[in-house]
């Protein structure tokens, strides 16, 4: 060996440990929200079944929020800043087990109407019946001038992914879907124009009904049940079986889940559907690919 390659070897000998203690020491300098964040980007990259369908800059967005995430100091921040990471997905169907009261409300479990943007207005197409806006008087076909008496199109920046400047209608309808939902805190104010005329409504957001389920017999023949967003709750099976015996001489039977946005569970789902057959049959196929061993499970 001559003497630049023992120079070589023992400069690389001292600048390893070097690197290793730098590594060591900014992971541990890390707060534990820092570690968080990264772990939930991580798990997002490597699980998520959407970004490239739509086209989401995943590695931009921990761009964006990782250095944030160095200055949060409690969990109510924490809450709030994941809140907006999750805005990078704009997908409702992305949210936090948990909120604080100035949180948006869940959507669609927690909206009661819903608008679309056309041209340069925002127009009422839908209306939840039996929630606020229903009861306070809003209808579809309603032009939407105004919430909590500022600009629809200033509000929605603030829902709106950060990773592109180029948003889509699916981007800008999310924003639309979030705004109107509302925060839990906070009244909402939707100022339309009826018969050429402003009008303020305040719809207060509440269920059209705490009972886990609704029947009625409609005529000599038919009986209806309607869910009331209660597939998820296992006290329904109860409910559910009581109900249907007392339907048994009627020959049609009406079953309404329009009024489910929280989805349900499996136990639930089985126990109901279990009432209408006498063998076994499947309920959910499962494949999963064990690529490693080129073979596929079924069950």
């Amino acid at each position: 060996m001559n003497p630049f390659d023992r120079i070589f070897n023992l400069k690389i000998k001292l600048i390893f440990p070097v690197i290793m203690f730098l590594v060591n020491n900014w992971t541990s300098a890390q707060t534990k929200y820092q570690k968080d964040f990264n772990e939930f980007w991580a798990d997002i990259n490597d699980n998520y079944a959407y970004l490239d369908q739509q086209n989401i800059d995943w590695k931009k967005v921990k761009q964006i929020y990782e250095p944030q995430s160095s200055r949060i100091s409690n969990d109510d921040e924490f809450i709030t800043f994941m809140e907006n990471v999750l805005n990078e997905l704009y997908n409702g169907h992305s949210s936090l087990n948990t909120n604080l009261p100035n949180s948006n409300r869940l959507v669609p479990s927690g909206s009661d109407l819903y608008l679309e943007k056309v041209g340069n207005k925002y127009i009422i197409k839908d209306i939840r019946k039996g929630f606020g806006a229903d009861l306070a008087g809003l209808k579809p076909g309603m032009e939407v001038t105004a919430y909590n008496g500022k600009s629809v199109d200033e509000q929605l920046k603030k829902f709106l992914p950060k990773f592109t400047t180029q948003h889509t209608q699916k981007m800008y309808q999310y924003a639309i879907d979030m705004l109107f939902a509302g925060t839990h805190d906070i009244k909402r104010e939707i100022t339309v124009v009826e018969n050429g005329k402003s009008k303020t409504f305040v719809p207060i957001t509440y269920g059209n009904s705490n009972e886990l389920l609704f029947s009625k017999v409609l005529n000599d023949t038919t009986a209806y049940i309607k869910i009331n967003n209660s597939l998820g709750n296992n006290n329904l099976i109860a409910e559910f079986d009581k109900t249907l015996d007392s339907f048994f001489q009627f020959k049609n039977l009406i079953i309404d889940l329009t009024e489910t946005p929280s989805g349900g569970n499996s136990t639930v789902a089985r126990a109901i559907m279990g009432r209408f057959t006498n063998q076994l049959l499947p309920f959910q196929g499962h494949e999963f690919d064990e690529k490693d061993f080129e073979t596929k499970r079924h069950w």
